[in-house]
């Protein structure tokens, strides 16, 4: 269970986020569409970082975006020796292996001084919010059965999905609690305490499409090139982000294929999913062509000006 630690707050950090992203729409029946039915953006639980801190680096973990990935690498960067000892690897799970850097404090939570070093690198793999949820829903609900009551279900899962992120947005209770699968599923805009400043992070898309990954796994290497770590581990990084493959994988899932005709051409469906993740295409620079055309042209600037009333 994860805390909700953060109401929500956006009136000066929409501007904030208008300016990084500097995407504009427009359409005609605009004003038709009304915001109230949508999951807000930019509520905070309980975000979960990684740090590097020898290489000033912050890596925020977003699950179902490579959050696997991400712990990986940086328990490789935060202490090399200890992973070699432990023989880990870019393909552990939190099943498969035990990871001594999730041990250490300073791992998982990033020193003051780490934060306001003008040096410090922050960074982030970002997926398209669809492709994320089919990966959430082949992973929890088909293959392991934690999706509540819905088994394979999949207007069952979105439904209470999306109730239970309506009733996180409205309670005012500050102690509420966030579910396992609720966790998972969260807008990208509620993770890594994005609401304090998207401007900070480098945001790397990453997916299952060989371009996109090449071209994120190319980005974080120079990344790292930058904040000094050695040429021969950024390519051992490199090419282990291109080739490693975690057990909970389900790109090459026999499932993915109807879970993604069932996301394309469900009305039921896609009906939710927009409500719950407009706001992650509004906000970061996610193809917009996989939403419904209405959606495609929602002038931004407007929309979440209007959510922030």
């Amino acid at each position: 269970m994860h805390k909700l630690t953060h109401r929500f707050g956006l009136t000066l950090f929409v501007l904030l986020s208008l300016y990084f992203v500097s995407r504009r729409f427009n359409v005609d029946n605009a004003e038709e569409i009304s915001t109230k039915a949508f999951i807000k953006p930019f509520i905070s639980y309980a975000p979960s970082f990684f740090t590097a801190p020898d290489n000033k680096l912050i890596a925020c973990e977003i699950s179902k975006s490579m959050s696997q990935l991400t712990l990986n690498l940086m328990c490789l960067l935060y202490n090399e020796t200890q992973y070699l000892a432990d023989n880990n690897s870019f393909s552990d799970t939190w099943a498969t292996s035990n990871r001594s850097c999730t041990k250490e404090f300073n791992f998982l939570n990033p020193s003051e001084v780490l934060k306001i070093d003008k040096n410090t690198v922050r960074f982030a793999f970002v997926r398209d919010p669809f492709r994320r949820f089919v990966s959430l829903y082949l992973n929890k609900c088909v293959n392991k059965n934690e999706c509540y009551d819905c088994g394979s279900d999949m207007r069952c899962v979105v439904e209470k999905i999306y109730n239970s992120f309506y009733d996180i947005q409205n309670s005012r209770n500050e102690t509420l609690k966030i579910g396992h699968i609720e966790a998972h599923a969260a807008p990208v805009t509620w993770n890594c305490n994005f609401h304090q400043g998207i401007e900070k992070w480098e945001l790397l898309a990453m997916g299952s499409d060989t371009e996109e990954r090449v071209s994120s796994a190319a980005r974080l290497a120079d990344i790292l090139r930058k904040q000094g770590v050695r040429g021969s581990l950024v390519e051992k990084i490199h090419k282990n982000i291109l080739t490693a493959e975690t057990a909970h994988s389900t790109h090459k899932s026999s499932n993915r294929y109807e879970a993604e005709r069932q996301v394309r051409e469900d009305p039921f469906v896609r009906d939710y999913l927009h409500k719950i993740y407009l706001f992650d295409y509004l906000v970061f620079p996610f193809d917009r062509r996989v939403l419904d055309t209405a959606y495609q042209k929602i002038d931004s600037k407007l929309f979440l000006e209007e959510v922030a009333k």
